[in-house]
């Protein structure tokens, strides 16, 4: 990933939510509470990408903060622009997800299938998420398991 990073207030309408995660209502209302009373702590981080001539920007972190600031009827939104590949985004989401103090578990197994689906090894997801590898092997395979159990239970309904 380089280096380059800026912080500008950009359009919320000129942002693409990528990776859209379902949001608990109460957590929901209390960053929106936050953010009414607080402000912004953090800006969100955001890559920019180009659509037809368009500045456009595809969002890495911070869905809550953004749809916070759109319920409470803001256009535009503090961010940090980075120079990131598309790996490198999935990686800085999955690495803010487990910081998150109560992340959903099904989004960080969803992530971690991602990055294997990606092509990322065991070692190399722990490394950049601060996992351990065998937490990572166990959260794959509890996948696989997943994937056989439906695949099993797909053919089954069919059948019948």
């Amino acid at each position: 990933m380089g280096s380059t990073q800026s912080i500008e207030i950009i359009q919320i309408s000129a942002i693409d939510v990528v990776n859209p995660r379902a949001r608990n209502r109460r957590i929901f209302k209390e960053i929106v509470t936050s953010v009414a009373e607080l402000g912004l702590k953090r800006p969100i981080t955001v890559k920019r990408k180009q659509c037809d001539g368009e500045q456009r920007y595809d969002l890495v972190c911070g869905q809550g903060r953004l749809e916070a600031y759109q319920a409470l009827g803001q256009r535009e939104i503090p961010a940090v622009i980075v120079d990131a590949t598309t790996e490198d985004s999935a990686i800085m989401s999955l690495v803010e997800n487990c910081a998150r103090r109560q992340h959903r578990a099904i989004d960080l197994l969803h992530d971690i299938e991602g990055l294997r689906h990606r092509g990322y090894s065991y070692e190399d997801i722990a490394r950049k998420t601060g996992l351990t590898v065998e937490y990572v092997k166990g959260v794959s395979s509890l996948l696989e398991e997943e994937n056989i159990v439906c695949c099993a239970l797909s053919k089954q309904a069919k059948s019948q």
